[in-house]
């Protein structure tokens, strides 16, 4: 792991200045996307009509575009969107499955090539996918991909994106430097939607900085660490989202920074 300041201040700024996070969301989950970005202090608004695409893009502070439920009309409104919202608001892309339907990766690559993404945030056979690396994927999950840090690294460098690869262990990177966050919670993995509303948080957290890396890094580690101290009060899926929720809510910089010291000797070693 890359030892390099962080600001992890950066949690406490996104409670203080409440920015708004426009979703182009995946209909599976919308609701635990909303209330994640509510949970951090942020402030949700999803969209599925493309003739109201320049006064949300006027509303918002940063987008994140997910394609998990993608279809034609969708794909339209995406396009809109981000014609009204380049180069002015910061983007999140989260290619869901691409690396499993042909149709997803060519619209995803498609997006990529028109448009620049700050972040792209997706599992190790997503990120493989859209650099042509081999993989062995199952359905939309990860699946065994190995070489994930080169993975990870040329497509931060093919899109000039940071690329968060997230799984086991999850891999930050802007194609030179490389973060990798030690914190996982099995949960995280079994229950759905853990990427998409990482994804959404990381735009809650560029819509109050420009500093892309450090917003990657923070929102990631809140992310796990809530993963993590969720389990020690959970004893199953259903009270785990519970207690989930519950620490994204109740985290502040002091808290997180806690828990980064408390936990040092078990993950760190």
């Amino acid at each position: 792991m890359v030892q390099r300041q962080i600001d992890w201040s950066l949690l406490d700024r996104v409670r203080t200045k409440n920015p708004i996070v426009l979703n182009l969301a995946n209909l599976v989950t919308i609701d635990k996307v909303a209330d994640a970005i509510s949970a951090v202090g942020a402030s949700p608004i999803m969209s599925v009509e493309p003739t109201e695409a320049d006064e949300m893009v006027t509303l918002a502070n940063a987008l994140s575009i997910n394609l998990g439920t993608i279809n034609e009309r969708q794909a339209a409104q995406i396009k809109t969107v981000l014609r009204a919202a380049t180069p002015l608001k910061p983007l999140v892309l989260d290619p869901v499955a691409v690396s499993a339907v042909p149709s997803r990766l060519k619209f995803a690559r498609s997006l990529l090539n028109d448009f620049h993404f700050d972040v792209i945030r997706g599992n190790a056979s997503e990120i493989a996918a859209l650099v042509a690396a081999d993989n062995t994927s199952h359905g939309i999950d990860a699946g065994k991909v190995p070489n994930q840090v080169q993975i990870a690294e040329t497509c931060a460098r093919r899109y000039h994106s940071i690329v968060a690869l997230t799984g086991e262990t999850d891999l930050i990177t802007d194609g030179q430097v490389i973060y990798e966050n030690p914190f996982s919670a099995e949960m995280l993995t079994m229950n759905v939607g853990s990427g998409d509303m990482l994804s959404s948080i990381i735009a809650a957290f560029l819509g109050t900085t420009t500093n892309t890396w450090d917003a990657c890094i923070v929102a990631t580690v809140l992310v796990s660490a809530a993963g993590v101290l969720a389990n020690r009060y959970s004893v199953g899926l259903g009270s785990w989202q519970v207690q989930f929720f519950d620490q994204l809510s109740i985290m502040n910089t002091k808290a997180l920074l806690e828990f980064l010291k408390e936990s040092e000797e078990d993950y760190l070693d």
